[in-house]
């Protein structure tokens, strides 16, 4: 008899405690839907979703195929991928390019966002890109708003005709001099050239309905280090870095870009521990300081060498999905606003909409 109320008072126990359970996670959602009334119908969804679903969302990695094999296409279903980062290594010819986009949406994810490195000059994947080289050196120095529109709308088109609908561009830095190694990939040294060519560009993106990745925030002009060696160091104060650093931002966020790369730079003024690419000091300054609402997306993590795990707010970029994925996210924990803002690009992509 002790032993059946005593199971009794568990069941009981247990019942109460789911109850509790669920009423806090309806107050946690509606209390993050009144704090972000423009995501409110996609909170509701991330609310649906498994939290492997949630973390694939958070996720843009690089595949080693030309070809989609049946590995990597396991390999990105088991793990609800949502984001492909393409190197030139995955391409070879438009026939080729345009059936792997297409292989990516019909055997992983109908909805799945495609992106390239296709600044052009020095940074360009796609070979057969009739503009590819065109730098924006070569952009800046013209200082026309109307080829610079011109020239971002043609390649923007010319992207998406292949299945690509993101690219990681326009670059808003401003080097300080030649000596910077981002003088050939950027506009300009003048800050209102440069201000003027990511507006412009970044209006013809959205015209042309590829998703806009506005790079390397928070600046990467002032430094001759090369990210890709070690973590730039660029102690500059907010204000500063509102007065020159964030001006093509700012103008890139108002003329619509949707995504933001977070770079590996360190500044001790804003997170003396993390670079700013892992630290959310810096995605705040964003929504506060330059009222941006769209997702983060972090330089790759790869890069450096030193960096052993994703974060849980923004998009992860990871190059190598085969030695990375499985040891580098098994933590992570995603972040309910950054999946809800995922899912609302995904759902106002003009060519996915299309597709559908």
């Amino acid at each position: 008899m002790i032993i059946q109320i005593n199971k009794i008072i568990l069941c009981s126990f247990i019942i109460s405690i789911f109850f509790i359970s669920c009423k806090h996670i309806a107050d946690n959602k509606k209390e993050i839907k009144n704090m972000y009334p423009h995501l409110a119908k996609y909170i509701d969804k991330v609310y649906s979703m498994s939290e492997k679903e949630r973390k694939g969302l958070l996720l843009m990695v690089g595949i080693k195929d030309k070809t989609l094999s049946e590995e990597t296409i396991k390999i990105l279903k088991e793990n609800k991928i949502a984001g492909i980062i393409l190197f030139d290594y995955n391409i070879e010819n438009e026939k080729q390019l345009k059936k792997l986009a297409s292989d990516l949406r019909e055997y992983v994810n109908p909805n799945m966002l495609i992106a390239v490195d296709e600044e052009g000059g020095k940074v360009n994947r796609i070979h057969f890109d009739k503009l590819k080289n065109i730098s924006p050196k070569d952009i800046g120095d013209k200082n026309d708003k109307e080829y610079a529109y011109k020239i971002a709308y043609q390649k923007s088109k010319f992207l998406l005709d292949l299945g690509i609908n993101m690219i990681l561009a326009p670059i808003c830095d401003i080097p300080k001099d030649s000596n910077s190694y981002l003088y050939e990939r950027s506009f300009s040294t003048n800050i209102n050239i440069v201000a003027d060519m990511v507006e412009a560009t970044v209006k013809a993106q959205r015209d042309a309905g590829i998703i806009t990745v506005l790079k390397h925030f928070p600046g990467h002009g002032d430094t001759v280090v090369n990210s890709h060696d070690g973590f730039p160091i660029i102690d500059k104060k907010i204000n500063e870095l509102k007065n020159k650093e964030f001006v093509p931002f700012k103008r890139g966020i108002d003329a619509g870009a949707e995504m933001i790369l977070v770079a590996h730079i360190k500044n001790k003024y804003i997170d003396d521990k993390f670079p700013a690419s892992l630290s959310k000091n810096y995605i705040e300054i964003l929504e506060k300081e330059l009222n941006f609402k769209g997702i983060t997306i972090t330089d790759d993590l790869t890069m450096t060498g030193k960096i052993e795990r994703g974060i849980n707010f923004g998009v992860n970029l990871n190059s190598n999905i085969y030695q990375n994925i499985e040891y580098m996210f098994d933590d992570l924990n995603p972040n309910i606003i950054s999946c809800a803002k995922v899912l609302k690009i995904i759902s106002e992509n003009k060519y996915l909409a299309h597709k559908k």
